[in-house]
Parts: C-alpha cells; structure tokens; sequence
C-alpha cells in the first residue's frame, strides 16, 4: 500500500519568486534527489503523486505550507525528514513531515482558510489605515473585478474576508477564505484599502484544513505518526 506524507514547509528567500509549477518541479528533483521512492502514475504521460495544499502567490513568503506526497515502498518519517533536509535548495525548508491516512480528504478539499501578515511601508498613515480596515469590515458586500491575463473575475472581495486587523507594531494581519470560489488573495484586499501591495511585504503564515474534514478521516483511519523537521 502507498504511503502518504504530509509535509510543512517554509518557502522564503528565491522561493517566493517561483510559480506554482516550478515550485512543484522543484519539490519533485529534491525528492529523487533524497532517495525517497515517490509513486508516480500510470499512463502514456505518469506524473508523480504530489499535491500542495493551495499555491503560494509569487512573491509571498510562507511559513507553513502544506503538501501531501505517495511513497512506495514506504519510509519512516524521520528518515524522510532527513533524506530531504539535505536535498532542499535554499529557500525551501522542512517544518514537520507527518504519515497520514489514505481516508483523509485531499488537502484542496479541505482547504478552509489562510492567515497572512502584511509588513506596510514606514510611511503608512497608521491612523487611516485603521480606518480603512473598520469601513472595510463594515461592509456587507464589495463588488469587485479582478484581472488575470486575458480575463476579468467579478465576485464579492467582502466575502473573502474572514477578518482584518491591524497589530500596534503596523503589522496587518490578514485572515482570508481558501473556499472553492471564494478565495480571497492579499494584494486585492490591501488594494481595496489603498493600500501598495508591490511596497508590502507579505507572509502567510498557515494554512488552515476544514477541522469537520480531518475528523470525518481521522474516523476512517487518521494520523498514525509524525516527525518534527526542525
């Protein structure tokens, strides 16, 4: 039987500037690289069995990713902790790698929500931003139009939003729906309150699994060991 680990990691440094594909590539050579026997599929065209929980926007760091990886035969997390600790490129670190169940969902179908911090420019207006962030959180509904690539998303921005506020050091935290079709993303929200997202430093600080769908797969069978990475 295929065995699934969840792996934490921090993708900081160089990392933050590599797109969703590549950081997948790049995760896949790292795990060759380690030894690890990553099960990969069948068909003219095989892929291995990886899936990261939700893709980390270029240019934002994140501290607490999550992906899940099939090995087969199978390895005891602490050794793949290690195999991997040593084939990582900067800017990719491991936090903890824990064995799952094959019952739990997917994490994509788990996904509930993301946290952030946005670090603003010594120039901001702490005082407006403050402001910005109670009319924000006021309103019922924020009709909003987006661009990407050659096409315009319009949906509801405040429906995103599961909380804002904003620390006594300027730190602006961010608490952000990953629903299906309600996924709220930080520069569109820091644009919403004025504020320059290309002049913010942004860091996402976890990522956060529907808890009814980690208990309905912890009935089936659940999480039999884990491994610190640090």
């Amino acid at each position: 039987m295929n065995q699934r680990l969840r792996i934490t990691f921090s993708a900081t440094g160089p990392m933050r500037y590599v797109a969703h594909l590549d950081t997948m590539r790049t995760w896949e050579r790292a795990i060759r690289r380690g030894g690890l026997p990553l099960v990969y599929t069948s068909g003219f065209s095989p892929h291995a069995r990886m899936a990261l929980a939700a893709p980390l926007p270029v240019g934002v760091v994140g501290l607490n990713e999550l992906m899940d990886i099939w090995l087969d035969p199978p390895v005891e997390p602490a050794e793949a902790a290690r195999s991997l600790g040593l084939a990582l490129p900067p800017g990719l670190a491991l936090v903890a790698i824990e064995e799952v169940s094959e019952a739990l969902l997917s994490l994509q179908s788990s996904l509930l929500a993301a946290r952030y911090e946005a670090h603003l420019p010594a120039a901001t207006d702490a005082g407006a931003l403050r402001r910005s962030v109670e009319d924000l959180l006021a309103l019922e509904a924020l009709d909003w139009e987006e661009e990407r690539g050659e096409k315009t998303r319009r949906y509801d921005l405040r429906a995103t939003i599961m909380d804002l506020a904003l620390r006594e050091d300027g730190v602006l935290e961010l608490h952000l729906s990953l629903a299906v079709g309600r996924t709220g993303r930080p520069a569109q929200v820091l644009r919403a309150m004025g504020v320059d997202a290309a002049g913010t430093e942004i860091v996402r600080t976890a990522v956060e699994l529907d808890p009814g769908a980690l208990a309905a797969g912890s009935a089936r069978g659940g999480a039999r060991t884990v491994a610190d990475a640090l």
